[in-house]
């Protein structure tokens, strides 16, 4: 009798031990999810959860698996995208009145799945959270600029144009994010400022300037001079 209560006692004990190192979602904080990681198996698909019992026999090997965390909360960004149209500077100079820079300030919150991220991890995008920082950051630039980009080409093509007239899921269907970001989930997007250029000067510019450049900047220069002695 003995003998089998100390038996019972140490299987009581290695079943425990056993237990305890194939136990997950405790070393998972209640903001973040793990994704476990073994030599044996790679990367697992199923996310650890805290509050959510998991248990992977990958831990019961010495150096085996690790668990790697990650948060998954939306990230808020604002993103400026400004230049100048092609050769601007240059047909500017012609006129001292007028730039073709141009500006647009957007704000977007943007996250990434949780059974994302670990795609993300098994295509090698990302190996830590910092990783999933600068990716979720990267594909805040890309969709700001088909933003801008989109913005450009409706105002080249109708210079009375109204940016406000484009709504925002109207705007997001057009650019068409999700093909340069499939992975990204855009939970906000709003345009803050914007400074757009004259098209119909740089236009008017472009198509003439290889006809008679002497022509035009002495036809600006007259109604940039007119305009002033009318002041």
């Amino acid at each position: 009798m003995k003998k089998f209560l100390i038996s019972l006692f140490i299987l009581i004990i290695f079943s425990t031990v056993v237990f305890f190192f194939g136990w997950t979602q405790y070393r998972v904080k209640p903001e973040e999810f793990g994704v476990v990681i073994s030599k044996t198996d790679g990367i697992d698909e199923t996310p650890v959860e805290n509050g959510k019992f998991s248990w992977y026999w990958q831990f019961l090997l010495p150096t085996n698996a690790v668990i790697k965390t990650f948060n998954v909360e939306p990230v808020f960004v604002t993103k400026q995208i400004k230049g100048t149209l092609p050769s601007g500077d240059f047909y500017a100079s012609y006129n001292p009145k007028e730039t073709f820079d141009y500006s647009f300030e957007f704000s977007m919150s943007l996250t990434v799945s949780e059974h994302d991220v670990i795609q993300l991890l098994k295509e090698n995008k990302i190996s830590n959270q910092d990783d999933l920082q600068q990716f979720i950051n990267h594909s805040a630039d890309t969709i700001a600029q088909l933003a801008a980009d989109f913005y450009l080409k409706k105002i080249q093509e109708n210079p009375k144009f109204r940016l406000e007239s484009v709504k925002r899921d109207e705007l997001l269907r057009a650019i068409k994010f999700y093909e340069d970001c499939p992975l990204i989930e855009l939970m906000n997007f709003s345009l803050i400022s914007s400074k757009v250029p004259d098209f119909e000067l740089y236009d008017k510019l472009k198509m003439r300037f290889f006809e008679n450049p002497v022509e035009i900047k002495n036809e600006i220069n007259t109604e940039v001079q007119s305009e002033v002695e009318q002041q």
